[in-house]
């Protein structure tokens, strides 16, 4: 969303401000399941003047740079390869990662037509969404891209592999206290699409904001959770844990199956009280550093997602869409 002052054309007034809300990427390359970076600033602008004469709004390219960003979503999109899945059922398993830290956000599943499933976290100032790209083209597409990309799916010539994680920032005061923590450049109010529209910039916020929903104490618990009952027990014993810890771990672990990671801490605060919590939760995780690397489905799929967070390869469109 920019803020940017503007003329309207004919015998109207002249109006101060005018308030832009647009997909970047589908703005570029016709659909979002590619990425835009600051090579794209001058497609960006000429593809704005052009819609804006269409609408009768006179403006200029040196306005349009001026123009405040108000919030942002940051997103990336990541291809699985086939050994993970297709991205419906990766989005699936990536839904017990149900509690985020330090704020109000919750966890909430919904459909995407009949072709898929996304999960969102949110809350009053932020939401964080991970979902099948393919899915929800298939559901919701509408430009001649998207047409495209559908036809071509129909046909085979594509597989549902696209991941989309999406951070977004729905307050400009929000917007503008995580964007100044990673801006080297003085606390500032404002922000142009120049530096906004930053790789680094993109890849921290988003790095971030996947640690802090599916962080290593997490990932552990719904690891081990996946385990049978016997070969639980016998993964603990060959651990070299002490006794104690296996059962601890045990019990906590137990209590992921049941109820998820949100479900496990609520249970934790109502058996435990004050610091008695945050201290459980020490010695959980360090049980599950001591038990060392945890093999199965589950790390082996957040060890792929965090390497190409931090990665952050942007995929653009080539010759061939089929060329991903």
């Amino acid at each position: 969303m920019f803020g940017l002052p503007t003329r309207t054309q004919g015998l109207a007034e002249p109006q101060n401000d005018l308030e832009i809300q647009v997909s970047l990427p589908k703005l570029v390359h016709g659909t979002s399941l590619f990425d835009v970076d600051r090579n794209d600033l001058g497609v960006i602008f000429e593809k704005l003047l052009f819609f804006l004469d269409d609408f009768g709004v006179d403006t200029t390219k040196t306005e349009l740079e001026k123009g405040i960003v108000r919030r942002a979503d940051f997103s990336k999109v990541f291809k699985l390869p086939d050994y993970l899945g297709r991205a419906n059922e990766v989005v699936r398993v990536l839904a017990q990662f149900d509690y985020k830290p330090q704020s109000d956000f919750r966890r909430r599943d919904y459909c995407i037509g009949n072709e898929g499933i996304a999960n969102k976290f949110w809350n009053t100032t932020q939401g964080y969404v991970v979902y099948d790209k393919f899915a929800e083209i298939l559901s919701e597409g509408f430009t001649k891209q998207e047409m495209k990309l559908k036809e071509l799916y129909q046909q085979g010539k594509f597989k549902r592999n696209a991941l989309r994680f999406e951070l977004s920032l729905q307050r400009k005061d929000s917007f503008e206290a995580v964007v100044n923590r990673r801006i080297k450049t003085g606390k500032k109010k404002d922000f142009y699409l120049e530096e906004i529209l930053n790789e680094d910039l993109a890849r921290d916020i988003l790095c971030d904001a996947f640690e802090k929903v599916f962080n290593n104490l997490a990932v552990g618990l719904i690891s081990l959770s996946q385990m049978e009952d016997n070969k639980l027990w016998a993964y603990l014993e060959d651990s070299g844990l002490s006794q104690i810890k296996q059962e601890k771990l045990y019990y906590w672990v137990r209590m992921a199956t049941k109820s998820g990671i949100a479900g496990t801490w609520e249970q934790m605060k109502l058996k435990l009280k004050g610091g008695s919590v945050s201290q459980r939760k020490k010695e959980v995780a360090l049980a599950l550093q001591e038990l060392g690397t945890i093999s199965g489905n589950v790390p082996n799929l957040m060890d792929f997602l965090r390497a190409e967070h931090k990665k952050f390869e942007i995929i653009k469109p080539k010759g061939n869409l089929l060329d991903l």
